[in-house]
């Protein structure tokens, strides 16, 4: 596959998204922790529900830009993988070998057999249903990895059925909002919901340029998802996606207009290290936060607690980064030389 130019505002929501989650998940854990700290509009559900659905969007408009036209399924298999799992599995070993030690070998108690949700990433995502050994990642890397596995059908049909495709999954996700209650699997983490987020990511990305007027109607329903009241979670799912799907559009013609190269630098960096950020947040988080129970900040407390856990996320994701990525040179190089090496032999 030809390596493609990048589109900036792919990284630019893919920050954005980032930065969402992390800050409702800083403000998710006051309660637990008996912290009072200064309420803001992060403080409540809907921007995490905002972050993961823009997460999924941009995902599916990444991986139909890139392949599109031709996919080699080894080849695509063969990135996914490592893309997800390496990086996954450095940073869940290192924190399952700290937990072992701090617990002096206590582990939960599960059957053993429950770790192959771990190994493949899915603890998170599969916890409704059994007990598992989570640890680090979110929920929603589960989903991206069954969705990936599917994306391969899921192209096919899109790009033979596009309209068809468009029509049946708006009323299949539609369905799914109004008429699934009280299932087993959240209603925000269920996969039909996530999937259409997805998507919609596929076909955003064939709009080449967008228009200023797109983005002020995208703004006009983002407020107006976010505002409007809802009786249940069906529909706060509901709105709240609407809300992601308008402000996407939004953001994605800010990203547009940013022409600067240093300010697309920044994004794409920051970008760069997005998954081990993804991979290692939430736990910093949740100790650090345990350190500075019943404690009450104002303002300037608040953001010096939001300052000093982001300062540990970048510690710890730039360390993620570059084990793995060593890591993965490290593997690449040796398979290089054992290819030579076979190659002298069969000249021999």
């Amino acid at each position: 596959m030809d390596k493609k130019e990048k589109i900036f505002y792919i990284d630019f929501i893919r920050v954005l998204s980032m930065f969402m989650i992390v800050t409702y998940h800083f403000y998710a854990h006051f309660a637990e922790n008996n912290i009072v700290g200064t309420n803001t509009i992060f403080s409540n559900g809907k921007w995490g529900i905002i972050g993961v659905a823009l997460f999924f969007m941009i995902s599916g408009a990444s991986l139909m830009y890139n392949y599109k036209e031709k996919l080699e399924l080894k080849q695509y298999i063969k990135k996914r993988f490592v893309g997800i799992y390496p990086m996954f599995w450095i940073a869940y070993g290192a924190l399952f070998i700290y937990l072992f030690y701090m617990n002096k070998g206590n582990v939960w108690g599960l059957p053993p057999q429950n770790m192959l949700a771990s190994l493949f990433a899915m603890d998170g995502y599969l916890s409704p249903y059994i007990k598992t050994f989570y640890l680090i990642g979110e929920w929603f890397l589960g989903c991206i990895v069954l969705i990936y596995l599917v994306f391969p059908l899921l192209r096919k049909i899109v790009n033979k059925y596009p309209k068809t495709t468009f029509v049946i999954a708006t009323i299949l996700n539609l369905a799914v909002l109004l008429f699934y209650k009280n299932g087993t699997m959240p209603i925000n983490k269920n996969f039909i919901v996530s999937i259409y987020s997805f998507l919609l990511g596929m076909y955003i990305i064939n709009v080449k340029q967008f228009k200023i007027w797109q983005a002020g109607i995208g703004l006009i329903i983002a407020i107006i998802g976010y505002l409007l009241p809802a009786k249940d979670m069906n529909m706060l799912v509901l709105f709240t996606n609407i809300s992601a799907y308008g402000l996407f559009i939004t953001i994605a013609y800010v990203g547009q207009k940013i022409k600067n190269i240093i300010i697309q630098k920044i994004f794409t960096t920051i970008g760069k290290y997005s998954y081990a950020i993804f991979l290692v947040h939430h736990y910093l988080i949740q100790k650090v936060e345990s350190n500075f129970q019943g404690q009450v900040y104002g303002i300037a407390g608040t953001v010096l607690l939001y300052i000093t856990i982001w300062l540990e996320i970048i510690i710890f994701a730039k360390l993620l980064y570059m084990i793995n990525k060593s890591l993965i040179n490290f593997f690449k190089k040796d398979k290089e030389i054992l290819s030579i090496r076979e190659s002298k032999l069969e000249k021999e």
